[in-house]
């Protein structure tokens, strides 16, 4: 047993092509959370499953989250097929990650998004994870580019999206993910008010239920945390 692989592939149909590919998936015993940051950037003890949840058709190009792999419909599918196919070069993404890697795959998958019209709430949670993968490597710059989109795309999805739909970040962890990007970016006063609307939500008995108790502890650190910060920075 101590020569298993911690990763292993499996087969999935293209929603565009219609091809039958292979992707690369982490053994679950192999996973191994050691911790999160405050906007949920996880940290693994050896493989990073991260590294291969961007799946990518080595025959025509288009890239997603392996959660909405198959969600795709006939208009875009017809735009993966204008924009994305004609330029692509037929490669494999199987195999073990390194973070280079990764980062590729994402941003192809990034590309798949704007190409069909992905939802904003998608392109928020593409561009975190690259993000995350920057941070990774030390690369701030690069990391704040892509927060900065995440931060815009999530806005958009919060006043333009039906976020109860399956699957989707759900409203109010993305009221506390815009308050916490808000806060890492600098932007004080904007970070109290998104957390503060989450504080507030939870005193609602009608809302109350549908918010998990650990999401308003942190939110509730969280929005002293930014307090001080804004305090000191007007010193």
């Amino acid at each position: 047993m101590g020569n298993v692989k911690p990763v292993y592939n499996s087969k999935i149909t293209c929603p565009v092509c219609d091809s039958e590919i292979e992707y690369t998936k982490v053994r679950s015993k192999q996973i191994r959370l050691l911790r999160q940051d405050t906007d949920f950037c996880p940290y693994y003890d050896g493989v990073n499953p991260l590294f291969y949840e961007a799946v990518i058709c080595s025959e025509c190009g288009y890239g997603s989250h392996i959660t909405t792999f198959s969600n795709v419909d006939r208009y875009a599918r017809a735009k993966i097929k204008e924009k994305i196919t004609p330029k692509w070069q037929k490669r494999s993404f199987t195999g073990e990650r390194d973070l280079l890697h990764a980062l590729e795959a994402f941003k192809i998958v990034l590309l798949s998004l704007y190409a069909m019209d992905g939802p904003k709430s998608e392109i928020g949670k593409i561009s975190l994870r690259i993000a995350w993968l920057y941070r990774y490597s030390g690369d701030q710059e690069q990391e704040n580019k892509y927060l900065k989109h995440t931060l815009e795309s999530y806005k958009k999805a919060y006043s333009q999206e039906d976020l109860s739909e399956e699957g989707k970040l759900d409203e109010y962890t993305c009221i506390y993910i815009i308050g916490e990007l808000s806060k890492r970016l600098g932007n004080y006063e904007d970070s109290t008010q998104w957390l503060s609307r989450l504080i507030m939500s939870f005193s609602d008995p009608k809302q109350k239920e549908r918010i998990p108790n650990r999401l308003i502890e942190i939110s509730r650190d969280l929005y002293q945390e930014v307090k001080d910060l804004a305090a000191a920075s007007k010193e």
